[in-house]
């Protein structure tokens, strides 16, 4: 007999402990044909590859729909209202028509209508904006299954901070501290990694902006496990930008995650302001220099979470410190520049100078946010939010509250706070307060 005879004994014990009449017919049961042979398969597709083929084409994504509305309170001056909707989402295709290939694409489409008082006239040009956007398309692939590609467009994970990560040398797109979770836009790439064990040996060549073989950016990456951390090695290379190496550091103590970054440039691929003497050719008395020193980046943090056992309790937080070693020294002289609409004007205006180089102008900046979902099993959430230039004593206080959904429409209010002096990051104009409302309706997932 065969190995169904074992199966076949099995299924014989099982219903005779079931059978209480001793006049039970068994062989009436089955018949003749209790015991069968079974030929074994023949088929050679391994379960993993059979895991990782698609049947066709899986597409998924998400939708929202936002209204958005609030009101803007500063010193000596009317208050000022807004009024936004907001439609859009993302799309994505996931093909792989064998375990050894797949193609991956995402896009995303917005559409906003702004209605702010102050812009009214701009408005009324152009009050539709609709943006279609490719974020993701790249292929993976592999050799012997000992190297994996990835070629095109693509997120890629580099840094390990939450609000700021000096050591993403190479996404296109940069955290957002007001929304550190939203994605950010990958370069366009050629990814090689290689795993040994627990860790893992990456190498990057970069395309965007490639005009000749020599554009090509480089950028090799190590990532090894000691432990309960994880520690990473990397650098950047490329003909027309400063060099650059970076180390990371993630781990646990104790119930806390913490993580750090440090980074050194050999200059800077900003244009930095400097006072001068006023004369007839610069009326303004700004002009703008490079820096070619070494510049030393710097960050460490730690988040958390807390659920109670009743689920009363479900507290999320983060904290997280910042040294921007391009950052300036002399903050009077920056207020000033800031304040000055000529000179604004001035180097906008000729496009010497670029939002890119006129952000994170401080030495010091501070992160932290703290959530409470669920409050007391109820469907109220709140959350608040404190980004802080640290350098210029400006700052931007953020309380938001969610409210139980009514359907599919989920109402949110909250308030935000920017202080600091005139001509300071966050205090551009002087204290602002500004209270929100939102309300999503028929967002989700699919």
């Amino acid at each position: 007999m065969k190995r169904i005879f074992a199966l076949s004994l099995t299924a014989v014990l099982l219903l005779s402990s079931a059978v209480f009449a001793e006049d039970f017919d068994f062989e009436s049961l089955f018949g003749d044909d209790l015991f069968m042979e079974i030929e074994e398969s023949t088929s050679t597709t391994a379960v993993e590859d059979a895991l990782l083929v698609n049947e066709g084409i899986e597409v998924g994504g998400q939708y929202h729909f936002n209204v958005n509305g609030s009101r803007t309170y500063m010193e000596s001056l009317d208050p000022s209202d807004a009024f936004s909707a907001n439609l859009g989402g993302q799309i994505f295709l996931d093909a792989r028509p064998n375990p050894d290939f797949r193609v991956f694409a995402k896009t995303s489409l917005n559409y906003n209508t702004n209605f702010s008082e102050d812009q009214q006239e701009e408005q009324d040009k152009d009050p539709k904006q609709v943006s279609l956007r490719l974020t993701e398309l790249f292929s993976d692939f592999h050799h012997n299954n000992q190297v994996y590609f990835r070629a095109g467009k693509q997120n890629v994970n580099w840094g390990v901070g939450y609000f700021f990560s000096p050591a993403d040398v190479i996404n296109v797109g940069r955290i957002d501290p007001t929304d550190p979770d939203a994605d950010r836009e990958g370069p366009v790439a050629l990814k090689a990694h290689y795993p040994m064990a627990s860790n893992n040996y990456y190498l990057y060549l970069l395309f965007d902006g490639v005009e000749k073989f020599s554009d090509l950016a480089v950028a090799p990456k190590l990532e090894y496990v000691m432990g309960k951390s994880e520690i990473g090695l990397g650098g950047f290379y490329q003909t027309d930008k400063v060099p650059r190496v970076m180390a990371t550091i993630s781990s646990t103590v104790g119930s806390f995650s913490v993580f750090g970054e440090g980074v050194v440039s050999f200059g800077s691929d900003k244009s930095f302001v400097e006072e001068t003497v006023p004369s007839q050719e610069n009326p303004f008395g700004y002009k703008l220099v490079e820096r070619d020193d070494t510049i030393f980046q710097v960050t460490v943090g730690g988040r958390r979470s807390y659920t109670d056992p009743d689920g009363r309790f479900n507290f999320s937080g983060a904290l997280q410190y910042f040294y921007n070693g391009e950052g300036y020294t002399d903050q009077e002289m920056l207020k000033d520049f800031r304040l000055n609409e000529m000179a604004l004007g001035y180097f906008f205006g000729q496009k010497q100078l670029s939002l890119s180089d006129f952000s994170f102008t401080g030495r010091h900046y501070v992160g932290a946010m703290v959530g409470w979902s669920d409050m007391f099993n109820s469907k109220l959430s709140t959350s608040a939010l404190w980004l802080a230039n640290l350098s210029d004593g400006s700052g931007q206080l953020t309380a938001s509250l969610s409210l139980p959904a009514l359907s599919s429409i989920k109402p949110s209010v909250g308030v935000t706070r920017s202080y600091g002096e005139e001509g300071t990051e966050f205090g551009l104009l002087g204290p602002t307060t500004t209270v929100f409302a939102k309300v999503t309706i028929g967002s989700g997932s699919f």
